[in-house]
């Protein structure tokens, strides 16, 4: 190009007066014209190539390989050295990674001098920078020698070394390409050996594929082009080769796929984490029946010291429990339209604000957010997105009582925290070890994707009984457990002999520890008369006898209507290879870029 635009211009009759130029800008203009020259020549003459690439292999009885490589390179210009990039991954079975596990023994010259190299990881690589002296408009040779201890893929019918003996990942043309590949002894005369050349993909044959007793040797018939390559495919029978047992298939696996540490790290760390922080004392007692909950424990807190946890039916229980110690009276109302009718509850106010002072705070929060304005009474519907805004602070009352009352040495609050630390610590050294690049745990995603999960529900589980009771929270619990007992497992006989207010004063807890239905069906045919704090159309729990088991029914819709309205809040408005398949020699499948092996390289 340089040269056309140097023509052009002594070629045309140009005049100092028709272009306007002085001699110091013609003198400029030549200046430039002999640096870029002067730059350009030199970069047109830098380059390489490959001019022999040579493999020799051997294939031990127990599948391992020794590889030596010896590249021939052709360097004009000065020049440093080459990079070269063996891959060290490769897709496995059911989506998983599998790695080439590959040592390398040395970096040697032609004459079998040492040469300096640096080895690392690159992606799905192993990169060998390899610094060759005195590459300055030279011939230079490099011999490298590795090992490869699962490069020979195992069948049910054969096995197979299928190996990628250039790579097609080089930038410059490979003028020629061999390779010998030696067996043990036993495969003389039972081997069968083909050759794919070209680019990645390429199915062309233009090379030697030839078998002398247990040897095979390969040879291409032309040069390679850039990013071509030539790939082997060896067919040995079974029998010759040792096939690796499962344990060392098990290792290979968790070597190739990392993150299966992942779940076992974490069983570890929460294991450890519940063992000092989360473990309940031995209460040194079994759970047993007992007639009535463990003093000074409110129906909502019952229901929190079964799984340290504060559900719905503990907030709608205490409800009930306010009714019951007359400080509310409820009222059911159904309004029957024509086609429809619409059920409600109406609160009436029965205690006077003063006399709230002796409520537990969580009592009170409640109170204090049905019974606005010291208003006489309200409907359970006016309290829909309104109400919402008070089930935190009664959660939060009920968990501080039970602290307060020392249940808890780790509460669930902090044992929250815990848990979550715990993830956080167990997650920073998997992204740290995988941000520099010392492991890979991102090689399969759907190895990963299990590996989240089963840690996930790890984490959960500990998470779960994390949370850690006194000694006194220990019995407190067992005592829960046990009235629990009472209640799934009392009968009739045992309840006629106790007070008649038995059934509504113990139907708050029931409600909280779930049993309700158990417990109004103990009472069917002994309590006869309905309770003082509930009102109710006929029907509902009323009739011409008292009936506990639909009465117990019309108390779980009550419970279950309170957690709608309670928790709704207005809406935020918002604009194999060649020998599979057919089962003959050259059946197809194979293809130049296929196997172990392969990668490429680069001069610096």
């Amino acid at each position: 190009m340089l040269t056309a635009f140097l023509r052009c211009c002594l070629s045309k009759p140009w005049s100092l007066a028709s272009l306007g130029m002085t001699r110091v800008r013609i003198n400029g203009l030549l200046s430039l014209l002999i640096i870029v020259v002067a730059f350009a020549a030199p970069a047109a003459a830098k380059s390489w190539r490959v001019s022999d690439f040579q493999d020799t292999i051997r294939v031990n009885p127990d599948g391992s390989s020794l590889v030596k490589e010896t590249i021939t390179l052709v360097f004009v210009g000065e020049w440093h050295g080459i990079h070269r990039k063996i891959p060290i991954e490769y897709p496995g079975p059911d989506g998983s990674n599998y790695q080439l596990f590959v040592d390398v023994t040395g970096v040697t010259d032609e004459s079998g001098g040492k040469l300096k190299y640096d080895s690392s990881t690159s992606g799905a690589y192993r990169d060998l920078m390899i610094y060759i002296p005195d590459a300055v408009d030279a011939t230079r040779t490099v011999e490298i020698a590795y090992r490869v201890r699962n490069g020979v893929r195992f069948f049910n019918q054969y096995d197979e070394f299928y190996w990628n003996v250039t790579g097609n990942d080089w930038p410059v043309p490979v003028d020629h390409a061999s390779a010998s590949v030696q067996f043990p002894a036993v495969a003389s005369g039972s081997l069968r050996a083909q050759a794919f050349t070209g680019v990645y993909g390429s199915t062309q044959r233009d090379a030697t594929a030839k078998v002398e007793g247990a040897n095979a040797e390969f040879e291409t018939n032309n040069p390679l082009p850039m990013r071509g390559g030539m790939t082997l495919d060896v067919y040995i029978p079974k029998g010759v080769l040792r096939q690796p047992s499962w344990l060392t298939k098990v290792f290979w696996f968790i070597g190739s796929n990392p993150s299966v540490f992942l779940p076992l790290v974490t069983f570890v760390a929460m294991f450890v984490l519940w063992w000092f922080a989360g473990r309940d004392p031995d209460p040194g007692m079994s759970v047993a029946p007992i007639y009535e909950p463990p003093a000074g424990v409110s129906p909502a807190e019952a229901g929190t010291l079964l799984d340290d946890r504060i559900h719905p039916r503990d907030i709608t229980s205490t409800i009930v429990d306010l009714a019951v110690r007359g400080f509310i009276k409820i009222e059911l109302t159904d309004d029957k339209g024509l086609l429809f009718h619409h059920k409600d509850y109406i609160f009436h106010l029965l205690q006077k604000r003063e006399d709230w002072q002796r409520l537990a705070p969580h009592e009170r929060v409640m109170m204090e957010n049905i019974f606005v304005e010291d208003v006489p009474e309200t409907r359970l519907s006016s309290l829909k997105n309104r109400f919402y805004r008070a089930v935190p602070v009664i959660r939060t009352d009920i968990m501080s009582a039970l602290k307060q009352k020392g249940i808890y040495t780790l509460d669930p609050e902090s044992a929250n925290g815990y848990s979550i630390g715990a993830a956080f610590c167990i997650l920073v050294p998997f992204a740290l070890v995988q941000y520099f690049g010392w492991a890979d745990f991102l090689s399969s995603v759907p190895v990963v994707a299990v590996c989240v999960v089963i840690s996930a529900i790890i984490w959960w589980l500990f998470a779960r009984v994390m949370t850690a009771k006194t000694i006194k929270g220990a019995r407190t619990h067992i005592a829960v457990l046990g009235f629990q007992e009472f209640m799934n497992r009392v009968d009739g006989e045992r309840l006629k002999t106790m007070p008649p207010d038995t059934f509504e004063k113990f139907l708050p807890y029931a409600m909280a520890l779930g049993v309700e239905h158990h417990w109004a069906q103990a009472f069917a045919g002994i309590v006869k008369d309905p309770p003082s704090w509930y009102a109710a159309p006929a029907g509902y729990g009323y009739g011409m006898v008292f009936n506990p088991i639909l009465f117990s029914s019309s108390m779980h819709g009550m419970a279950t209507d309170m957690h709608q309205v309670f928790v709704s809040a207005p809406r935020a408005s918002s604009t194999g290879s060649g020998w599979g398949g057919g089962g003959g020699f050259g059946g197809g499948g194979g293809f130049s870029g296929g196997g172990f092996g392969g990668g490429g390289g680069s001069a610096f």
